[in-house]
């Protein structure tokens, strides 16, 4: 086995490697469970709709209510994991992750699928940031960390992907209600695995709670993601969404003030100190977010353009996730050999050709193949950001700081497809009414076509922005530039700037 997936001599190695295989697998099917959770109602929204009769708002927040408690309470769940233990709250989280999905699987009527959504997100912010904290316990610091951090990375895009084949196959074979319940089984399987197989960790710590904090956070990131969420059925000129979006930018706005005035703030604003991790950051958020807004309008051109079953729109998906598969499994040393910086610039410039190749050269033409084609290689670049995006965000952070980090990536991740889906879906709307108004026949698929292109010209600059930002700052104290890659491999960067 290549060097890069072991660790020292008598320590615990890669995710394949015996010892490590058991736990990280226990923790990876709960990053794959609460990421493939956000992608559910992409295939089987429909039968959603038909069965509980359900509006097209109503549809829309049930895919919603899950993300925006998610990724409201996530920093919140970030400082419980050192109050409560991180096995403790990953357990936790986990079961009331299990209990809400079955309540899903079981819901009578609208209202009751929409709780059990919020209270499915509530469980994954609880359990999502001491999952990475217990990653991190399993493996040591050195090339192991790195490998199994680079597979992290890839299981957000995987989940939300093995959603979208998952809810095909079974809202055509048996009822959406499986989806959920399947969930709940998986759940089940984690919690009885995890006293056994998962360290208990650090003794828990009686750190104050910012509880001013987290209610700005939480309703701020809410307030601003449900403003997001509305542009599709509203438009940007809703009261409906520019109430919430300036309500949200003045509560995120009253939290960033909060934190510098109280004694233990939820997100100490150091943390995002150093450009070399808010630009890792930027990388963990674009993947995830090109990621569910390809999903969206893909299953929307399949169903609309192609007349896709949910099944055949599932299996068009196929490919996407076995890519991403493919990417896991050399991930981690390509980035201990290139680094994070190399890594993360090649993946962004993969993600705009399979842009490009989608929109012009696939939509346009009107060849399908050539569609897939270029979903491969959207897949290929967003395994490959990831991979680097988790390694760069978590590089020089103190085991202490391990949920905070976990909180963060967790959230950048999750913000990324609601922005994403609410500027893009906009474009490709606005541009489709336009082809409209002139007669063109083709509106629809020339609507799509240029929400592809304007998000491959985004990620142009993106690839400028990492390649300065993910460079080691020469001449600060703390600074090595070494001509091979890190111990660990896990990045290029001056210590100082990675506090």
């Amino acid at each position: 086995m290549d060097d890069s997936h072991q660790g020292p001599p008598g320590t615990p190695g890669a995710p394949g490697r015996p010892g490590t295989r058991v736990p990280f697998a226990t923790l990876a099917a709960v990053q794959l469970l609460l990421n493939a959770s956000v992608s559910v109602a992409f295939a089987s929204g429909p039968a959603m709709q038909r069965e509980l009769v359900l509006s097209r708002g109503d549809l829309i927040l049930v895919s919603a209510f899950y993300g925006l408690a998610f990724s409201g309470l996530l920093l919140l769940g970030g400082r419980l994991t050192d109050r409560i233990g991180r096995r403790r709250l990953f357990t936790l989280g986990t079961a009331l992750f299990g209990a809400a999905s079955l309540a899903a699987a079981l819901a009578p009527a609208p209202w009751v699928l929409l709780a059990a959504r919020f209270v499915q997100g509530c469980g994954a912010a609880l359990a999502a940031p001491p999952a990475m904290a217990l990653l991190r316990g399993v493996f040591p610091e050195g090339r192991a960390r790195a490998a199994a951090l680079a597979v992290w990375g890839l299981l957000s895009s995987l989940g939300a992907a093995l959603g979208i084949i998952l809810s095909g196959a079974l809202v055509t074979w048996l009822s959406w209600r499986w989806t959920f319940g399947l969930f709940a089984a998986a759940a089940v399987a984690v919690l009885a695995l995890t006293p056994r197989v998962l360290p208990a960790g650090p003794a828990p710590v009686r750190v104050p709670v910012d509880f001013l904090g987290a209610v700005l956070a939480t309703l701020g990131l809410s307030t601003f993601g449900y403003g997001l969420v509305m542009v599709g059925p509203r438009g940007w000129a809703s009261a409906q969404v520019l109430a919430p979006l300036a309500l949200g930018a003045v509560l995120l706005t009253a939290f960033v003030i909060a934190q510098q005035r109280v004694r233990a703030p939820l997100l100490p604003l150091s943390f995002l100190a150093s450009r070399y991790r808010v630009t890792a950051l930027l990388c963990a958020l674009l993947g995830p977010a090109i990621g569910a807004s390809t999903a969206f309008l893909l299953a929307l051109y399949f169903q609309q353009v192609r007349g896709y079953s949910a099944l055949q729109n599932a299996l068009a998906f196929v490919p996407y996730s076995a890519t991403l598969l493919g990417v896991a499994f050399f991930a981690g040393r390509v980035v201990a050999r290139h680094g994070v910086r190399t890594v993360a610039v090649a993946g962004l410039a993969v993600i705009a050709s399979g842009l490009f190749l989608i929109g012009s050269a696939g939509l346009r033409t009107g060849s399908t193949p050539t569609v897939l084609l270029g979903l491969v290689v959207l897949s290929g670049g967003i395994g490959t950001v990831m991979s680097a995006a988790v390694v760069g965000t978590v590089a020089g952070v103190p085991e202490e700081r391990s949920a905070l980090a976990g909180a963060v990536v967790n959230t950048a991740i999750l913000a990324g497809p609601t922005v994403s889906l609410a500027l893009l879906t906009s474009a490709a709307d606005a541009r489709t009414a336009s082809l409209l108004a002139l007669g063109d026949p083709a509106a629809v698929t020339g609507g799509y076509a240029f929400g592809f292109e304007l998000a491959g010209a985004v990620f142009l600059p993106a690839i400028g922005l990492a390649l300065y930002g993910l460079r080691a700052a020469p001449g600060r104290p703390g600074t090595r530039r070494p001509a091979a890659p890190a111990a660990g491999g896990e990045h290029r960067v001056n210590r100082a700037s990675a506090r």
